[in-house]
């Protein structure tokens, strides 16, 4: 008797934990499913090599390639890689907000989405592609209507798609200043107000051009690269410039090419700049060329005084302003 009864406790222990279990894993599963749901878009993020941004008549494609994003329309030329990735990024965390309907008898007319506010579609090599259509009506949190593909379902997007569809192509474009590696300059030479700047790579040592009593701060001649190679358009312009008051003229050898700007600021403060190779031209984003305008070879000196910032400058400046007052 003693055995039998063990047995039966046994079948039963053996009973209740196959229903925990079958419990435990069906939780699991309709958890896991909750977060599939809950996610915006589903195709592997680091895949993707195509997007499009559509609203109206305007169309935004970039495509991806092995040296990194091309703007395909409305124009062919290099895409701003950190702005691509960017967009990528924050759309593999994006979260369904809610759902405002789901069903086969939608009427799409009432959430806007039978002519959606735009589109945003990523596709990858493999042929996988995904559309999300957003609405230019909202919930009463603000937040826009959005249909995913063909989904009979309204979800509830974040308000960053309809700002993302806002954005003008410029913002998709590479607006370098120097389109070029900053390792493969040479030759650098600067005509500014305070005269001509000019120095030379030799033996990978920076140095003074017809001044060789110059010792040269290396990492002072990095960091002025560095300040070119991270400068930006604003915006570019297309046909002839406003009227400018010169400000520099910057010429580069990089290897065996040969680089120029020509930088110049208008009556309203702004500062243009037109480049060669490729030649274009560009409204700079303010400040971007400031540490240019007055830089002589005095400022690159082995124990010469660090500039002050502008920024830091001209708020000194408005302090002081303020205090005689």
């Amino acid at each position: 008797m003693k055995i039998k009864g063990r047995g039966i406790l046994v079948m039963c222990l053996l009973l209740f934990g196959g229903y925990a279990l079958y419990d435990y894993l069906a939780q699991k599963k309709s958890d896991e499913r909750k977060v599939a749901d809950a996610k915006l878009f589903t195709m592997n993020v680091d895949q993707i090599d195509f997007i499009e941004l559509k609203k109206g008549e305007k169309v935004i494609t970039l495509k991806r390639s092995v040296e990194g994003w091309n703007l395909e329309q409305p124009l062919k030329d290099l895409g701003d890689d950190s702005a691509a990735e960017d967009l990528i990024k924050m759309t593999s965390s994006e979260k369904v907000q809610d759902i405002a309907a789901d069903g086969g008898n939608i009427d799409w007319t009432v959430y806007g989405l039978d002519q959606p506010y735009g589109s945003v579609t990523f596709a990858n090599a493999a042929g996988e592609k995904t559309t999300l259509f957003v609405s230019s009506k909202s919930n009463f949190e603000n937040f826009p209507f959005a249909r995913r593909d063909d989904d009979n379902r309204v979800l509830v997007v974040n308000t960053n798609w309809t700002e993302r569809l806002d954005k003008p192509v410029v913002e998709f474009r590479d607006r370098r200043f120097l389109r070029h590696k900053m390792g493969s300059i040479e030759n650098f030479r600067l005509k500014n107000k305070n005269g001509v700047l000019e120095i030379a790579n030799k033996d990978g040592k920076w140095v003074a051009v017809g001044s060789a009593n110059v010792e040269l701060d290396q990492q002072k001649v990095r960091e002025t690269f560095r300040n070119i190679a991270d400068a930006k358009g604003a915006d570019y312009v297309e046909g002839t410039l406003p009227s400018l008051k010169p400000l520099f003229t910057l010429d580069l050898k990089l290897g065996d090419k040969k680089w120029q700007a020509q930088v110049g600021q208008a009556a309203t403060g702004k500062i243009y700049a037109s480049v060669s190779d490729p030649k274009l031209q560009m409204m700079m984003e303010p400040g971007a060329l400031d540490n240019l305008i007055e830089l002589k070879i005095e400022d690159l000196k082995v124990g010469a005084t660090p500039k002050q910032d502008n920024k830091e400058q001209n708020g000194a400046q408005l302090a002081q302003e303020k205090d005689s007052k």
